[in-house]
């Protein structure tokens, strides 16, 4: 049986007519219990901490993973701290990252640019080989080379004169397509 002092000041509260009962407590107890909430909840304010309990477990191919389930036998649990970011610190965080994306994507059109320039660098080699081996080859399939005259006439190159031509086209299709 709990004694109460005459002079303190006597509260009761009703938990009404369900659950039946009737609680006595003293005003020192309520503003004991009242400064003791506000303290605790003081100290949640100036330390933002989020504690949770969380199961890591690692499957056969050796990936872990964390789940606020056990998702295998063998799951461990783990208990994990989250703190909230310093705002300062995120604000220098999301600076970083986005000089870092500048630089990416700075990095990103330099090599397209390159890469369009290596396309067309490309593509006038192409362009030289094919003629080149389209000139080899016109001049290896022909029976007899000639040029024409100024009056439009033919004048036809010497057997030693086309070898040299053939030959000279052939180097220069070897030269513009590599091999």
């Amino acid at each position: 049986m709990t004694r109460i002092d005459p002079g303190a000041a006597v509260g009761t509260v009703h938990c009404g007519l369900i659950l039946g009962c009737d609680v006595q407590f003293l005003d020192r107890t309520v503003r004991f219990a009242g400064r003791t909430a506000v303290a605790v909840l003081g100290v949640f304010a100036l330390f933002p901490v989020q504690a949770d309990q969380v199961y890591r477990s690692v499957d056969a191919q050796g990936h872990v993973t964390y789940s606020d389930r056990p998702t295998a036998a063998g799951a461990q649990k783990t208990d994990i701290t989250v703190q909230q970011a310093n705002a300062q610190e995120a604000q220098r965080l999301a600076k970083e990252q986005m000089l870092l994306k500048a630089e990416d994507d700075q990095r990103t059109r330099k090599e397209a640019q390159e890469n369009q320039l290596k396309a067309k660098q490309d593509g006038e080699k192409k362009r030289k080989c094919d003629y080149a081996r389209n000139h080899y080859n016109s001049l290896k399939d022909a029976h007899r080379i000639f040029t024409s005259t100024a009056d439009g006439n033919k004048e036809y190159y010497t057997d030693a004169q086309a070898d040299a031509m053939r030959d000279e086209a052939k180097r220069a299709m070897d030269a513009a397509c590599g091999s």
